[in-house]
């Protein structure tokens, strides 16, 4: 009998650059890419070397979609987030050339209320400056203590390795 794999989520407001990420992090194009945020409508999961699951959210906040569809997003998450018994890690991307937004706060918030583990993968660093990064570092561990994080571009492949050590460094913690 085989035992279920461990899921590591990756969510974050809609043009955050998930998708890119993904892709980035699995060097393969698997989940869909588009100017236009709001593209992942379906809560996707992608095996790992028969090892865990990426899953893939869609993306919350913005999006040009109705409110009724955001709502059944937000709701699916929301059930996804509170009821899988195989989530061990949890990944919250913001956009590192910005502060994040309510949105990206409130989330935060309730995966903590949850006691959920996560870290925060800020994103298109290629594109910020280093004083923008840092103090968008700074703002979320002054309102949420410290947390793990790390410092991306899909684009230029940055901080992959790490984040892949990240993930593999917990598989043998969870097999242990």
């Amino acid at each position: 009998m085989r035992l279920p794999l461990p899921q590591f989520a990756f969510c974050g407001r809609s043009n955050v650059g998930k998708s890119s990420l993904i892709n980035a992090f699995l060097s393969r194009k698997i989940a869909f890419v588009s100017k236009n945020p709001g593209k992942t409508v379906l809560i996707n999961t992608f095996i790992v070397n028969g090892s865990f699951y990426v899953v893939d959210l869609p993306g919350y906040g913005y999006a040009k979609r109705s409110k009724v569809m955001r709502k059944k997003w937000q709701k699916s998450i929301e059930e996804y987030l509170s009821l899988s018994n195989m989530l061990f890690h949890v990944f919250v991307l913001i956009d590192s050339r910005h502060l994040p937004l309510d949105s990206d706060m409130q989330f935060i918030n309730w995966l903590k209320f949850y006691n959920k583990r996560f870290s925060v993968i800020f994103t298109k660093t290629d594109k910020a400056k280093q004083k923008v990064i840092a103090e968008n570092v700074r703002y979320i561990k002054e309102n949420f203590g410290d947390f793990s994080y790390f410092l991306t571009s899909s684009v230029k492949k940055k901080g992959m390795e790490k984040l892949c050590a990240f993930i593999l460094d917990n598989l043998e913690n969870i097999s242990a």
